[in-house]
């Protein structure tokens, strides 16, 4: 239906772009001094955030006009880099993620997790 762009996007998300920002949450949380890791991680994570933006910049949802699957996969990327403070480097990320935010099917969704999580 999507093709090849659908399936780039979910693998991308679950995997190149997701290991580097878990990898420096990991390393930030940990607190100690690392050879590699945060070096590596902090570079790759500006490649995939410098990738991810300039996909974005003449697109409403990532393969479609319509939110897909490949787009809630990388609401999760997203959330990562809001939480670490630099969507206000990337103009179309920042963008993309209030357009998501402000979905009917995000909000609906958001509303059935917060409810899921008060009953734990």
């Amino acid at each position: 239906m999507f093709g090849y762009s659908y399936l780039q996007w979910l693998h991308f998300a679950e995997s190149s772009a997701m290991l580097p920002l878990l990898l420096r949450m990991f390393v930030q949380k940990d607190g100690c001094k690392t050879n590699f890791l945060e070096g590596y991680a902090a570079t790759e994570v500006s490649k995939i955030s410098h990738y991810f933006n300039d996909m974005l910049a003449d697109k409403t949802y990532l393969v479609a006009d319509k939110l897909t699957g490949a787009d809630i996969m990388m609401s999760f990327v997203v959330e990562l880099l809001a939480n670490s403070g630099v969507l206000d480097k990337f103009e179309h990320i920042q963008r993309y993620a209030i357009q998501l935010s402000q979905h009917a099917a995000w909000v609906k969704a958001n509303e059935i997790e917060k409810q899921l999580d008060a009953s734990l």
